[in-house]
């Protein structure tokens, strides 16, 4: 998927959840932090070749397992932290979820397991990039809209007026 179909998700599953502005924030972030990742180990390759090389080899491996952001989730919700730093971990996690979730409708899947390429799960409902996934984006939207509708416009409101307040400790 391209990163406007993970943030777009990632974002109407915040909505939809409720979270604070804060953590919805962290999940537009986090939407795309399984990719980053990817981007950041392939750096390490001289030329942009090489560079190219290595991600087609390591993308959607490890940094693409829902263990590592189930696990981000529950040490934000377990820890002794700050709400901010719940709301932070909560998004990122989220996001990151979101991210592998939207993969597995791809062709290419996610691991089912860390540190392999085998196993992986697929529902091969669309190919990155292809017309099936900007219907799919169509459909987030539309069904964001029409499951917030006049909330969507009450939701505003409220980060508008909890603005004043700090949206980061909204409940």
């Amino acid at each position: 998927m391209k990163w406007i179909t993970h943030q777009t998700g990632a974002v109407a599953a915040g909505l939809a959840l409720q979270m604070p502005l804060l953590a919805v924030g962290a999940a537009f972030a986090g939407a795309i932090l399984p990719d980053v990742l990817d981007q950041s180990i392939s750096r390490m390759g001289r030329n942009k070749k090489q560079r190219q090389k290595i991600f087609n080899r390591i993308h959607r491996g490890n940094s693409h397992w829902f263990g590592w952001w189930l696990g981000l989730f529950i040490v934000g919700a377990a820890a002794p932290l700050s709400p901010v730093c719940k709301a932070l971990c909560a998004g990122l996690a989220m996001g990151a979820t979101s991210h592998v979730l939207l993969d597995m409708l791809t062709t290419q899947g996610v691991p089912l397991l860390p540190f392999t390429r085998k196993n992986r799960v697929s529902l091969s409902l669309c190919s990155t990039g292809k017309m099936g996934e900007y219907v799919f984006l169509a459909a987030i939207v539309a069904v964001s809209a029409w499951f917030m509708g006049e909330d969507l416009a009450a939701a505003a409101m409220n980060i508008a007026s909890d603005w004043s307040r700090g949206p980061w400790l909204r409940n």
